[in-house]
């Protein structure tokens, strides 16, 4: 089968294996910090500049967190406190929740056990992301107007234009009994075993890449009854579920694809600088 612009989704998908395949000389992989950095790294040469990348928690104004994996946050406009040298992803940084347009839990082999923990760890993400000031569908500057909800003028897509999208990337799966395997069927079982785990809202993760064979796409079923795919956790009303799809050879080039797909929809708000300034000129002994 020929995929668009001359194969170019499988093409990503090789680089993407081969690049892990040249990394793997410089970690072992034994440790998750050691693949989370490498995944960094992988994505730093596909993303352009104006995404960060960072390994690390996601917090609101409050000062609460969640995550401790990577974040593609906005770069350009939105200053982070950073504590290590560029392209360092050793150390974990704080990102305001205002500027992260994305959170991946990067695991090298998926287990149940890591699964779960992903499962919980993105929900948790999502939970604090989601309470960030929504930027309008027709909204051109952050500075200037409010959300309005107009419902679904797009059926697959968001009422909004900063939705947060949460990615499982592994780069092995386990079977049914939770021990490493390559096989794609063994991976479609496996899984299938783990659809009653998702909460039925919109905390879930919007992909989960299983290998190289392997993925669970969100979506919904609409009116006639058809299975469309999603972006993002569907809000349209419809029943909401997840694919199980055999991409022989294609789950990275998904998960790129995806990624980049999202990232070109979402259109971020900005920092509340005002309030910050306020706050600590309120503090001010004069």
């Amino acid at each position: 089968m020929e995929y668009l612009y001359d194969d170019y989704i499988l093409e990503l998908s090789k680089k993407f294996s081969s690049r892990l395949e040249d990394i793997k000389s410089d970690y072992n992989f034994d440790l998750g910090d050691e693949f989370e950095i490498a995944i960094c790294e992988i994505l730093r040469n596909f993303l352009p500049t104006k995404y960060g990348i960072c390994r690390g928690f996601v917090v609101n104004s409050k000062g609460q967190k969640a995550g401790d994996d990577i974040i593609i946050y906005d770069q350009l406009d939105f200053p982070t406190i950073r504590t290590n040298k560029k392209d360092d992803y050793s150390r974990k940084e704080n990102i305001p929740i205002e500027a992260v347009y994305a959170y991946i839990e990067a695991k090298h082999t998926l287990t149940k056990e890591s699964f779960e923990k992903s499962v919980y760890q993105i929900g948790e993400v999502k939970k604090l992301c989601q309470t960030r000031k929504k930027t309008d569908l027709y909204q051109t500057d952050a500075l200037v107007g409010n959300y309005v909800d107009r419902g679904n003028i797009l059926e697959h897509l968001p009422k909004y234009r900063n939705p947060i999208l949460t990615i499982i990337m592994s780069r092995y799966s386990s079977n049914i009994e939770n021990k490493k395997s390559e096989n794609e069927l063994e991976t479609k079982e496996f899984l299938n075993s783990f659809h009653n785990i998702f909460p039925s809202d919109s905390s879930c993760p919007e992909l989960v890449v299983s290998g190289k064979d392997n993925i669970l796409s969100v979506g919904y079923i609409n009116e006639q009854g058809e299975s469309i795919g999603t972006l993002f956790y569907p809000d349209n009303g419809f029943k909401v579920g997840y694919e199980n799809l055999m991409t022989k050879d294609l789950a990275f080039g998904v998960f790129l694809s995806h990624l980049m797909a999202s990232l070109n929809w979402v259109r971020l708000g900005s920092m509340p600088w005002i309030e910050i300034l306020n706050q600590a000129r309120s503090k001010i002994i004069i």
